[in-house]
């Protein structure tokens, strides 16, 4: 079906109709490209800077352990070894506290298996910590020999076997935290990814919603204001009295019908016209003969008016030799 076939009404609610899809086209798809983005922003800022944060301060916390833990080690009195395992002991707290914070948020298995790998090391390193603490607390603080003795033995342990397996667990959480800052990275140049993504998308459906938006409009409009052109040129050229140039045919809408009623109008126009004319020239004919019938009737009047008076003269001609016949009679 052609454009020009259907009504004007139906023209314009399709293409209010086809604006408001081209609209809603581009709604739907920002929504999309931006649920997108916001994936990828709610990853970074829920679970990857989450992870680094507490990867962090697990290591910071192991630090301090480890700082109290060599408090342990050259403490000179029962009352400093017992304030620094203390201190060790909230550090314990402190780290199953965040670990049971971060362990949630863990997503990705080579994040699982390295975390494995640090409580498996933490668990050795706690092993020999609470080895170095049982040293330190039976240190006999009276005499400085004691004291002395014990104190090649625990900076032996502590600076041996104590120091390998912290260095070991504060690695794991090293690369940890590694892992997730990795991860963030890459989630960062794929959010960056999404959104240029997304606004080539946008800018494209936007320049195609103005492009057909534009084409429907032209179309509409043509559809429209050219037959209403050729309605006017037909009816200015009808009041002007041409009634031989043709009038366009039209479509089935409204303009097409008036169009299409403008050029019976004109036929209709030309046929009376004619028939007019040809009555005109029939009774032009017919008076012509009437006076031609006319001119002979009166020429014909005027010959028998002569012949009445030549018939008259001869008649008085006659009565007058009559009489002078009837006086001859007379006389003789």
């Amino acid at each position: 079906m052609k454009i020009s076939d259907l009504r004007i009404g139906v023209k314009l609610a399709a293409g209010f109709l086809a604006v408001v899809l081209l609209t809603a086209l581009l709604g739907a798809i920002a929504l999309v490209q931006m649920s997108r983005i916001h994936a990828n922003a709610e990853e970074i800022a829920t679970n990857l800077l989450p992870s680094v944060t507490q990867t962090g301060e697990l290591r910071v916390l192991l630090n301090r352990m480890r700082r109290a833990e060599a408090g342990m080690v050259g403490a000179r009195s029962a009352a400093e070894v017992k304030a620094f395992a203390e201190q060790v002991a909230a550090r314990h707290k402190d780290l199953s506290r965040v670990e049971a914070v971060y362990e949630p948020l863990i997503d990705m298995p080579k994040e699982r298996e390295v975390f494995n790998a640090y409580k498996t090391r933490k668990a050795a390193y706690v092993a020999l910590q609470d080895k170095l603490a049982d040293i330190a607390k039976g240190v006999d603080f009276s005499t400085a020999e004691t004291m002395e003795l014990t104190a090649d033995a625990l900076s032996m342990l502590y600076s041996g076997e104590s120091e390998s397996a912290f260095v070991a667990t504060a690695e794991t959480l090293g690369e940890l935290q590694k892992i997730n800052s990795d991860a963030a990275l890459q989630a960062n140049e794929e959010a960056k990814t999404v959104f240029n993504v997304a606004r080539a998308w946008v800018l494209g459906t936007l320049a195609l919603c103005v492009a057909l938006a534009a084409v429907l409009g032209v179309a509409i409009t043509r559809a429209v204001t050219r037959p209403a052109h050729h309605a006017v040129q037909a009816a200015r050229a009808i009041a002007d009295g041409d009634l031989a140039t043709e009038v366009p045919s039209g479509g089935k809408d409204e303009m097409g019908q008036l169009l299409n009623a403008l050029g019976d109008m004109r036929a209709n126009l030309a046929r009376v016209v004619s028939g007019v004319r040809s009555n005109a020239e029939g009774v032009a004919s017919a008076s012509a003969q009437i006076a031609s019938g006319n001119n002979d009737l009166s020429a014909r009047t005027e010959q028998q008016a002569s012949a009445l008076e030549e018939t008259a003269a001869s008649m008085e001609e006659l009565g007058s030799t009559v009489r002078q016949n009837a006086d001859n009679a007379r006389a003789a």
